[in-house]
């Protein structure tokens, strides 16, 4: 706590970190891929899809719409503080990474991926990676001496 001009005691907030502001911004991202995904594949037929249900370009199911939607509310509640955002960004890397190599592996498997969701999820995963490590500034804390 300090003093402002006007005498009174300002108290400081904490400082949202960059990697809680792109926690969020995956999540959100996400979150619209999956219900938008659901738009286009209903309800039915969990691991089955074909290359035609698409959201712009993006080969899904609705087993992939749930992965979405999972990943990227954990994305929004992440937000909410700066470890918890460090990892989603650790949880981000793995599940892409996963969703990448089983999708090049199996061919699209019961996620139903074509190559640019494969590409997506790989673009997830190098997000995940500067969530999880980007540097995160200390607030310069008052002294005692400011205090009185």
């Amino acid at each position: 706590m300090s003093l402002n001009m006007a005498g009174r005691v300002a108290v400081e907030r904490p400082r949202t970190t960059a990697g809680q502001h792109l926690s969020l911004l995956a999540g959100v991202l996400l979150i619209a891929l999956g219900v938008a995904g659901f738009f286009v594949t209903g309800f039915s037929g969990w691991t089955e899809g074909t290359r035609e249900q698409q959201v712009i370009g993006f080969a899904v199911n609705p087993l992939a719409n749930v992965v979405h939607l999972v990943l990227g509310a954990l994305g929004v509640l992440a937000r909410t503080g700066a470890r918890r955002a460090r990892w989603y960004g650790v949880l981000l890397i793995a599940a892409c990474v996963a969703m990448f190599l089983y999708s090049r592996n199996v061919g699209g498997g019961v996620l139903n991926a074509n190559w640019p969701t494969s590409a997506l999820h790989l673009v997830f995963a190098f997000a995940g990676l500067v969530i999880a490590f980007v540097p995160v500034r200390a607030g310069k804390r008052p002294s005692t001496a400011e205090l009185g």
